[in-house]
């Protein structure tokens, strides 16, 4: 039996390529506001000081000490000290930050705000992507948990705006940190909800992703899955269903298709290699599954990708 991962999580952030960076820390002195406009990238806040009111399609929520947000879809939104502030473009005011001025800092200090984004491929196909809410607000108090963000937004914050060697590497784990920690309480505080994040926090949907996800190479059947969860196969495949949006089996191929599409950006691993790591003795049966996931052939992928110049899009 494959040995059982302990984190499905880390697993796809690690397949989605995804990076963390810190725009700026910075303290604002009431009133003040910045409209931030739609983009490509997973904007977050963490309040670290104060509160601050945040307005998504003309609905309010109130941020307070130790909240954080993400808009995995990178939907506009506004950040201000009271509904009744007008506001500047983020842009502007970001763009001063990062150039050594400080925006809204007459007076006394309303909220301290840590903001940046997560960057990842949204190219690979994966139900978590797909699945991700608009917003996700974690409180301070959430779940009674310790406030980890006292101790990972320092550390965040003393990477901005310095130089030295292997700063922008330790930031963006950082930032990963801060996503993983967000996702995590997010799903503790979720109960009945459907779609691939209500799996992870299902307790056999997850051991079943995480023998999925280790067994990749190799030969499982649904029975092999079942009988490490616990489940029966029936049991197991209506709950996967209800919650993925899949079946295992196909969940299971569509994994080791982004798997393979993940190793085809190498061209350094033969083709027979990429099949024998996703668990195919047959490199035909393997190319056949690929072009049914992904639409092109394993090799006219790779040259499409020698072609980009050795890099998959990033949004």
């Amino acid at each position: 039996m494959p040995e059982i991962s302990d984190d499905p999580i880390s697993d796809i952030l690690r397949l989605i390529r995804l990076k963390g960076c810190v725009y700026f820390q910075s303290d604002f002195s009431s009133p003040w506001g910045m409209e931030m406009g739609a983009g490509p990238f997973a904007q977050y806040h963490a309040v670290l000081r104060g509160q601050c009111w945040l307005t998504l399609e003309g609905e309010r929520h109130l941020l307070e000490a130790g909240d954080v947000v993400v808009l995995p879809q990178g939907d506009a939104h506004v950040l201000v000290d009271s509904p009744a502030t007008a506001t500047k473009p983020g842009m502007e005011v970001l763009s001063a930050i990062q150039s050594g001025q400080k925006p809204f800092s007459d007076g006394e200090t309303s909220a301290r705000l840590l903001c940046g984004h997560f960057e990842f491929d949204r190219t690979m196909n994966h139900p978590f992507v797909r699945d991700l809410p608009r917003l996700i607000h974690v409180k301070s108090t959430s779940n009674g948990e310790p406030n980890w963000l006292e101790a990972i937004t320092p550390m965040l914050a003393g990477g901005t705006g310095t130089e030295q060697p292997g700063t922008n590497t330790i930031v963006e784990r950082l930032a990963e940190v801060l996503l993983i920690q967000v996702l995590r309480s997010y799903l503790l505080d979720q109960s009945g909800e459907h779609g691939f994040l209500a799996a992870l926090g299902d307790r056999h949907i997850n051991e079943a992703l995480k023998y999925i996800h280790v067994g990749a190479d190799r030969d499982i059947t649904l029975a092999d899955v079942a009988r490490a969860v616990g489940l029966s196969r029936s049991g197991l495949a209506t709950r996967f269903k209800e919650l993925v949006g899949d079946t295992p089996m196909n969940y299971l191929t569509s994994w080791r298709m982004l798997k393979a599409r993940e190793m085809l950006q190498s061209a350094s691993v033969p083709l027979v290699e990429v099949a024998e790591r996703v668990g195919y003795t047959s490199e035909s049966a393997f190319s056949r599954a690929f072009k049914r996931e992904h639409g092109q052939s394993p090799g006219a992928f790779r040259h499409s990708i020698e072609r980009s110049g050795n890099s998959l899009t990033v949004n």
